[in-house]
């Protein structure tokens, strides 16, 4: 890696960032991406582990799954469904836009992850049919003024409480481990607050966040925010610390960047 001039400017950039800057020092990693990147990271902080980081999943705050969906007994099969949202699926309910995405991310609660504008979720379910694939697709503005399109794919395990999941990522050569919670959601599909917890255990990075999503990336109507809020407060989340997620598609950025990548 300290042989290629792209890989090496990356490490020299990185180490001028804040450690505790998961913003700054993302954009950076982003900005000079490559396969060298990628397995270096792998080799040297995941399959070795050079720093001796071991970071946990938080446990706290404890945070509840909703319990109903339509006035009957949430199941896992009816979680994934609305995980599923409102993709153009075989299992989306009836209430889907059946569209390229599951949701969009209208805000978010964590200072790091819910920076980069146009969130976009696709849920969708793996051959097998038991597990779940999650490929996230976002826009980040790398520290020389480009505007490129993020895609992850994650793939979800549900775990032991209907409408709870364990999600992995290998995200440029580092493992990521969380645990996501569907605190709520509308029986029309409208709206979903999500809860995660997560870990990056070879770089000893632990955090938490919620998200409220729609199908269209706008915040839900007034008339049901109280509602959306004591769902977050159930999950030790203040309706201030939400950052509003910038989905418009005529911003500068945006049209730089062009159009997203939905394909899966």
């Amino acid at each position: 890696c300290l042989a290629d001039e792209k890989c090496k400017k990356c490490l020299d950039e990185l180490t001028k960032v804040d450690t505790r800057d998961q913003v700054a020092s993302y954009r950076t990693i982003v900005s000079y991406e490559s396969e060298l990147l990628k397995d270096f990271s792998f080799c040297i902080l995941q399959k070795n582990n050079i720093f001796g980081c071991n970071a946990k999943i938080p446990t706290l705050p404890t945070v509840e799954p909703m319990k109903t969906f339509k006035g009957e007994k949430l199941t896992k099969h009816m979680a994934k469904r609305i995980l599923v949202g409102h993709l153009d699926d075989p299992i989306a309910l009836e209430e889907s836009a059946m569209s390229q995405i599951s949701w969009r991310v209208a805000a978010g609660a964590n200072v790091a992850y819910d920076q980069f504008p146009c969130q976009n979720q696709i849920f969708y379910e793996a051959s097998n049919g038991k597990d779940m694939w999650y490929d996230p697709v976002f826009r980040v503005e790398t520290i020389d003024g480009r505007n490129v399109w993020c895609k992850r794919h994650y793939r979800v395990r549900e775990a032991t409480e209907p409408g709870t999941f364990r999600f992995s990522v290998l995200d440029n050569g580092v493992t990521s481990n969380e645990f996501w919670t569907i605190v709520a959601a509308a029986d029309d599909l409208s709206w979903i607050v999500f809860h995660y917890a997560g870990a990056a255990s070879s770089v000893g990075q632990r955090y938490l966040g919620g998200l409220v999503c729609t199908q269209d990336g706008e915040l839900p109507p007034e008339t049901v925010q109280n509602e959306i809020w004591a769902k977050l407060e159930s999950a030790g989340i203040e309706p201030w610390e939400l950052f509003v997620c910038d989905n418009r598609f005529d911003t500068p950025g945006a049209i730089a960047a062009g159009p997203p990548p939905l394909d899966r």
